[in-house]
């Protein structure tokens, strides 16, 4: 994990390693390591990731873009109404709701 974009991020957030230790139920010694450079499991980065809102490949260093992947859970309506048309192939209809914006 790239470590300088975890503190960073944790900053951001308002968490030490203590709280995100707590958070993700691992040691405290686990986190400062993880925090420090160490190596982790890929459990840990997801849970890590997963609680401080952040995509896992942005803490790996494989990605500029600090968002997660699109979820449902973070979609406005509008967005969720053009995805289920493209799904559902009405190019149509998904443009009139996006030129409707």
């Amino acid at each position: 994990m790239v470590n300088e974009r975890l503190r960073d991020v944790m900053k951001r957030r308002g968490k030490n390693s203590t709280e995100l230790a707590a958070m993700i139920g691992i040691s405290e010694r686990n986190m400062r390591r993880i925090v420090a450079g160490g190596t982790t499991s890929d459990e840990s980065v997801a849970a890590i990731a997963t609680t401080l809102e952040v995509s896992a490949d942005y803490l790996l260093g494989l990605s500029d873009d600090p968002n997660p992947h699109m979820r449902i859970d973070n979609m406005t309506e509008d967005e969720r109404a053009v995805v289920a048309a493209m799904r559902a192939g009405d190019d149509k209809k998904a443009m009139k709701i996006i030129a409707n914006r």
